[in-house]
């Protein structure tokens, strides 16, 4: 996330003509991406991308939209999940260990500067959050916890730098959507520490998404970029667990706003299943319906 469809939204609404957009794409990779192909993607959230187009507009879209965060950071994100992706890693859980030594050090210092701070937090975060499910598979309650706390408490660490960074008067403001990942990790937390068929009766789950503010920023992203359909179904798949008429309602309408194919609750778009087939639709199914 963002998918395909939203990274050609994102780039266009930059103001660009389509003239334009092509001219870009010419400039990453001399004969770019036909303008049939090219506007095909823009209206269909289910169309499915040839690599070479998916390669070209990823590489644009990095240009247009870098990370906010210090590039040293970042290189330090990019070896920990090259690290967790590396199933031949021998050494990895003492490697994970030896990096949370470091980082946890490092986010104790003075936050200066606050993004370099809040990626590191980010980072240290994953470490945990990543050991979640895996001790919930084998059993490991304790450990589940233990690592569940210590996920949440460096995610909200990383929120809390980011709004004060944006409260600055200087310097770029972080998105919208970067704080929504954030949160949306925070939420994952809880649900990757149960089972999924008990995740809609689930106390803990229940309860993050009655009382934090996780759909309020759900709600600002879609204000800031529309076409964000995957944010506007999740809104609706939480607003159906915590079977709230006005949340699945408004939801709803976002996600139609995101593109009108959404208006079939039988639509599947690319790598998701239909809403009309997914159990944690179901309650929101019925109040669309009716």
């Amino acid at each position: 996330m963002p998918n395909l469809f939203c990274k050609i939204h994102r780039l266009k609404a930059q103001g660009w003509t389509w003239d334009r957009f092509l001219l870009e794409l010419e400039q990453v990779y001399a004969g770019g991406v036909d303008e049939k192909t090219l506007k095909s993607h823009y209206r269909q959230p289910h169309k499915r991308s040839a690599s070479h187009t998916q390669q070209l507009i990823e590489t644009l879209h990095k240009q247009c939209f870098p990370s906010p965060f210090p590039a040293d950071a970042e290189a330090l994100m990019r070896i920990y999940n090259n690290l967790i992706g590396c199933q031949k890693h021998v050494t990895k859980a003492s490697d994970i260990a030896d990096l949370r030594v470091f980082l946890s050090t490092e986010v104790e210092r003075e936050h200066k500067p606050l993004l370099r701070s809040s990626r590191l937090c980010w980072l240290l975060a994953n470490t945990y959050f990543d050991c979640v499910g895996e001790y919930r598979q084998v059993g490991k309650k304790a450990a589940l916890l233990a690592c569940q706390q210590q996920a949440i408490h460096y995610y909200q660490q990383a929120i809390a730098l980011i709004e004060q960074h944006n409260q600055q008067d200087s310097g770029d403001k972080v998105s919208e959507f970067i704080l929504y990942k954030v949160r949306q990790n925070i939420l994952a937390c809880y649900l990757n520490a149960i089972d999924p068929e008990q995740r809609e009766s689930d106390l803990k789950v229940l309860n993050y998404l009655a009382h934090s503010d996780y759909l309020t920023q759900s709600e600002r992203v879609l204000v800031q970029e529309p076409y964000l359909w995957v944010v506007a179904r999740n809104g609706l798949r939480f607003g159906s667990l915590l079977k709230s008429r006005e949340q699945c309602e408004r939801f709803f309408g976002l996600l139609v706003t995101s593109s009108a194919y959404f208006e079939d609750l039988g639509y599947s778009p690319l790598g998701y299943p239909a809403i009309s087939e997914s159990k944690e639709f179901e309650w929101a199914c019925k109040v669309l319906k009716t």
